[in-house]
C-alpha cells in the first residue's frame, strides 16, 4: 500500500485527480469553495485549478484588458464607490483588478482632501460630494460623459464577465472535471472515425 504525502493529499483537493487518475473524480466541498475565490481573486485561476490552463489565460487575458481599458478610457476616478454604486458592484467582481482601481481611487480622494482643506470643511457650503466634483474638476480629474459611461461601462463589464468565469470554474469542479478537454480528431479517433 502507498503513501501519500501532505502535498498530494493538497494537490489532490485543488485539482481533485492526479495526471494518472481519471480526469472525472468527486471533489472536497471546500475545494469548491476556494476554486470559486481563485476565479474571483484573479480571473482565470479557478480554471487554472481544474487545469484548463488554456481557458484559464484566454479568461485573464480578456478580463484584465477589458478591465484596464476601462480605467485608462476614464482614469483614477473609473471604480468610484459613493456615485456609481451599481457600476462599482460589477467592477468589484473583477477580483483583485477592481480592488486595485478602488484603492487608487480612494488614495486619490485621500490626497485631494488633505491638499484641499475646503473638501472636509463644513463651512466651505454645499455637500461633500460637490465640493469633491470642484476639486476633481480643478485638478482634471472629473469623469464626464461620455468617458465616464465608455470607462465605467468597460471596467463593469470586465468584472460582469469574470462572474461567467467564476460559475464556469464552479461548474467544471462540481462536476469533477479536470484537464483540457480533448479535440475532435482524438474524439473520432477512439470512436473508429468522424461523426457525421
Amino acid at each position: 500500500m502507498t503513501r501519500t504525502s501532505p502535498q498530494a493529499k493538497l494537490l489532490l483537493l485543488f485539482v481533485g485527480s492526479s495526471p494518472a487518475m481519471p480526469s472525472k473524480k468527486a471533489r472536497h466541498p471546500a475545494a469548491h469553495i476556494i476554486v470559486v475565490l481563485l476565479a474571483w481573486l484573479v480571473p482565470g485561476a479557478g480554471h487554472l485549478c481544474v487545469r484548463r490552463f488554456v481557458r484559464g489565460a484566454i479568461i485573464f487575458v480578456t478580463v484584465s484588458a477589458t478591465f484596464w481599458a476601462g480605467v485608462a478610457v476614464g482614469g483614477v476616478m473609473t471604480v468610484d464607490h459613493e456615485q456609481e454604486r451599481w457600476w462599482f458592484a460589477a467592477e468589484m467582481l473583477g477580483g483583485a483588478h477592481g480592488l486595485a482601481g478602488w484603492y487608487r481611487h480612494q488614495s486619490v480622494i485621500k490626497r485631494l482632501a488633505t491638499e484641499h482643506e475646503e473638501i472636509d470643511s463644513p463651512f466651505a457650503g454645499g455637500d461633500r460630494q460637490t465640493r469633491l466634483d470642484k476639486v476633481l474638476a480643478q485638478e482634471k480629474l472629473a469623469l464626464v460623459s461620455p468617458v465616464a459611461t465608455v470607462a465605467r461601462a468597460y471596467a463593469g463589464v470586465a468584472g460582469l464577465l469574470n462572474l461567467m468565469c467564476i460559475f464556469d470554474a464552479l461548474m467544471l469542479s462540481m462536476m469533477g472535471v479536470s484537464g483540457e478537454p480533448k479535440g475532435e480528431a482524438a474524439d473520432d479517433a477512439a470512436e473508429g472515425g468522424p461523426r457525421r
